[in-house]
């Protein structure tokens, strides 16, 4: 069933947001892609959000036994938004799930589950907890707001296979398994694999992340 009955966004994202000093709206999903330009018109930065698998035709792979649930129309939309706002150049964080439409969008692939990654040994599955560590390159926006290493949370069953085009690893976790990417020559155009708006519950730690989203929003 290819139908989207609601449309809502946990209020993590929210929150986050508003504590980064930006003003939150929420972008309905849309099957008339012409109203894409009028939603980037309309924002100066963009948050992709968690959600759902994405249908493995979307980057030419037959589905996994293990493949969750996917929207056809939530990916097709989410991944016109993206390439649309990769061409407007505006400033855009991407988490959990939005790293992989920034992936799928620039060409690259995902590994459908875990049980098809090689020494995949790291558990990922604790939202509002620090549960393991990331490794950060020193030449990325990633590296300027955090330094070289980073606890995070993880809550994902799939992750980047194939890189896409114009994209660079900017932190891996210990079993290799990428946690960040970066557009190139790009302001501000981050994914990041783990959940940084939970972990605004607990502690500040994360709110870098979002207040250069915002103070680069406002600047371009």
């Amino acid at each position: 069933d290819n139908k989207i009955s609601k449309i809502s966004v946990s209020s993590d994202y929210v929150n986050a947001i508003e504590k980064a000093a930006g003003l939150p709206m929420i972008i309905p999903i849309t099957s008339n892609l012409e109203n894409i330009d009028s939603y980037i018109d309309l924002c100066d930065g963009f948050l992709f959000t968690g959600g759902i698998d994405i249908n493995p035709y979307f980057y030419k792979k037959n589905p996994h036994k293990e493949l969750g649930e996917f929207n056809s129309k939530l990916d097709l939309f989410q991944l016109s938004l993206m390439q649309n706002i990769i061409s407007s150049k505006k400033p855009f964080l991407a988490i959990c799930r939005g790293i992989q439409i920034l992936n799928v969008a620039c060409g690259g692939t995902l590994y459908q589950d875990f049980s098809e990654v090689p020494n995949n040994t790291i558990q990922h599955s604790a939202k509002y907890e620090f549960i393991h560590l990331i490794n950060i390159k020193t030449d990325s926006l990633l590296y300027n707001l955090f330094g070289e290493s980073l606890y995070v949370n993880s809550f994902h069953h799939q992750c980047i296979n194939q890189l896409g085009d114009n994209l660079s690893i900017s932190a891996i976790a210990p079993d290799n398994i990428i946690e960040a990417i970066e557009l190139n020559n790009y302001t501000f155009g981050i994914g990041v694999q783990w959940h940084p708006e939970m972990m605004l519950i607990n502690n500040n730690k994360m709110l870098p992340l979002f207040s250069k989203l915002i103070s680069t929003s406002l600047k371009n």
